[in-house]
């Protein structure tokens, strides 16, 4: 995964905001209830839908999962697409925020509630901090160290290296060894699944 230009990073959050209003309308929610789902501040939000604002991508994890839907939803308007869906390695854009880098690889997945991403998190970064989530994750790296938090207990992955757990586990990602993590993350979410499990 390269480095990225404004421009490019400009283009992948396109529209970002708009779609999160939409999202929100369609559920019926007002920012407030939008907000205090995301644990964000409504500002903050307001900021968001309105372009004003260039949220992390902790940020970002935050209201998909508040909306019940996949990160890459907040990135495109594509309906699901045909039986088969090509993505050439130029033509994947990647936001770049706080010291991490993300490729969503399925922008609307073919299969429902499967998502798939290509992460860098510098070793200067905090990382991504702790999130939880429907479904399942499956990590694999592909260069660097990952460590991972989770509730209790904690692992560090080198290259090669692959972990899948619960989503609903409270975890943590950062980079440890002084160069960047690079890894595939791919998840399955339980599209059906009540808002009020954890």
């Amino acid at each position: 995964m390269s480095d990225t230009p404004g421009s490019t990073r400009a283009l992948a959050l396109a529209g970002l905001g708009d779609r999160i209003r939409r999202l929100r309308a369609a559920q019926g929610l007002d920012q407030g209830e939008l907000a205090d789902r995301a644990a964000l501040d409504v500002t903050q939000l307001v900021n968001i839908e309105q372009g004003e604002a260039m949220p992390s991508l902790d940020v970002l994890a935050q209201v998909a999962t508040a909306l019940d839907v996949g990160l890459s939803q907040l990135f495109t308007d594509c309906k699901p697409g045909p039986a088969a869906m090509v993505l050439r390695g130029n033509e994947v854009p990647t936001v770049d925020t706080d010291g991490m880098a993300l490729q969503v690889l399925t922008p609307r997945a073919v299969i429902p509630g499967l998502y798939a991403a290509r992460y860098r998190i510098s070793p200067t970064s905090e990382g991504v901090r702790p999130v939880k989530h429907e479904g399942h994750d499956w990590l694999y790296v592909l260069s660097g160290q990952l460590h991972v938090d989770f509730e209790q207990g904690a692992t560090t992955l080198r290259a090669g290296d692959s972990v899948s757990f619960s989503a609903r586990v409270p975890h943590r990602l950062s980079a440890l060894g002084g160069t960047p993590a690079e890894f595939l993350a791919v998840g399955a979410t339980l599209l059906a699944s009540p808002r009020g499990e954890v």
